[in-house]
């Protein structure tokens, strides 16, 4: 089958495209109007940052497409060099059999015109008889050899005729040949470009890559260290208010005490009703308090599994698979997970599909009492200052491990990897079953 020939074009565009990309990777965004927080120049940095990943990937897209359409260019023309090959080799072929033809004529004619020439009607018997083994008539033999020696002579000639066309021919194909090489070398070349671009774009997608996950643990920091503040501040607030509401009370206490002792003229007794200072009763709480979980059974005491099934197993050791992934914020992948990235791989390998988040996974569960907890079952927690939302953190219970009946695995915060834990009651809100 023959294919139709093709020139390889040069794609430039794309590395255009991606010395431009790259140049902007270490263009620094100054907002306009008053110096922004260090959390929203981070929020900003790493929006400008995905944005530039997202082009990115499209750019590795288009350019893996050309780096295709490159590769079959040059499988074409490789195909198209290999059938141009075996053309000449076949017409060499015939050219070296034609002309051993041509050199066996051409001795043939020779001889047949020296035996004609010297020996004359000796010959011309030989051919006579050969023709007519009733021919005898010496003239007649004569005129038979004459046209055996311009038989020959013609067959020379023919043959001489076909070797130069085949000469001819072989000039033609060679030419064809020489330029097919070049045509799969420029080919080759193409494919060599758009794979160069590929490789250039997918350097700069995994530098912007890295550049994001540097900004987003700053930005975890600069937040938590926000988040610390506030809440440092508004303890000190709370406390502030509860030494003012103690000072009152204590204030109103003493104006209580002096009345009693003029309602009763007791100048003898020497006692004081109420007794203290009116601080006793005061308690400062925990503001943050142990979790909205603390009434259910079971709280605070040793967790016994009440029993198993095979899709919790499977979550279980799937969990266990991730030993020593790292943290990373929105991540779900062997390169690293959070929280809810993990207990989302680790049920879907048991068959069930869970989205990335630890609200709605809580949302999705059936809730479970702490006294039937299986291994595989979820457990979700809410801590201090992590907002509005009513559970931020889940981990999965093993049922049997590092900690006994209380191991729980889980991709606690950044800066740690997939570890076992022991069971852990702060925070605690509820457990489920997905």
């Amino acid at each position: 089958m023959w294919l139709k020939r093709r020139h390889p074009v040069f794609a430039v565009g794309s590395v255009a495209a991606v010395v431009a990309l790259a140049a902007s990777l270490f263009v620094v965004v100054v907002p306009a109007g008053a110096a922004p927080s260090p959390i929203d120049r981070a929020s900003s940095q790493i929006n400008s940052l995905q944005a530039r990943a997202q082009a990115l990937a499209e750019q590795i897209t288009k350019d893996q497409n050309e780096v295709s359409a490159e590769a079959e260019l040059y499988d074409e023309q490789t195909v198209l060099l290999q059938e141009d090959r075996n053309k000449l080799t076949r017409t060499d072929r015939q050219l070296k059999r034609t002309q051993r033809q041509l050199v066996a004529a051409r001795l043939r004619a020779q001889e047949a015109a020296v035996e004609a020439y010297v020996t004359g009607d000796g010959f011309d018997s030989q051919v006579g008889a050969a023709l007519n083994s009733t021919v005898d008539d010496a003239q007649s033999a004569a005129v038979y050899s004459d046209i055996v020696v311009h038989a020959l002579k013609a067959a020379v000639d023919h043959l001489h005729a076909v070797g130069a066309q085949l000469v001819a021919e072989r000039l033609t194909q060679s030419k064809t040949l020489a330029a097919a090489a070049r045509a799969q070398r420029a080919a080759n070349h193409a494919r060599a470009v758009a794979q160069k671009v590929t490789l250039d774009t997918e350097s700069a997608l995994h530098q912007v890559k890295g550049q994001l996950y540097a900004l987003t643990i700053k930005r975890e920091k600069e937040i938590a260290a926000a988040e610390a503040a506030a809440a440092a501040a508004a303890l000190r607030a709370a406390e502030r208010a509860a030494a003012a509401r103690a000072a009152k009370a204590a204030a109103a206490a003493r104006v209580a005490r002096a009345a009693a002792r003029s309602a009763t003229h007791d100048s003898q007794s020497g006692g004081v009703v109420g007794g203290g200072d009116g601080t006793s009763g005061y308690g400062g709480a925990w503001p943050f308090g142990p979790g909205t979980g603390s009434s259910q059974p079971g709280y605070g005491e040793p967790l016994v599994p009440a029993g198993t099934n095979s899709q919790g197993e499977a979550a279980v050791a799937a969990a266990q698979s991730y030993l020593g992934v790292p943290y990373v914020w929105g991540g779900a992948g062997r390169q690293g997970v959070d929280c809810s990235g993990l207990t989302m791989v680790a049920w879907a390998v048991a068959g069930v599909e869970l989205l990335h988040g630890a609200t709605v996974q809580d949302q999705e569960s059936t809730p479970v009492t702490l006294a039937n907890i299986e291994p595989g079952d979820l457990l979700f927690y809410h801590f201090p200052n992590d907002g509005p939302l009513p559970i931020t953190h889940v981990a999965i219970y093993v049922g049997s491990g590092p900690y006994g009946t209380e191991t729980i695995i889980q991709a606690a915060q950044v800066g740690t990897n997939v570890a076992y834990y022991p069971m852990y009651w702060p925070g605690f809100v509820s457990a489920g079953q997905p």
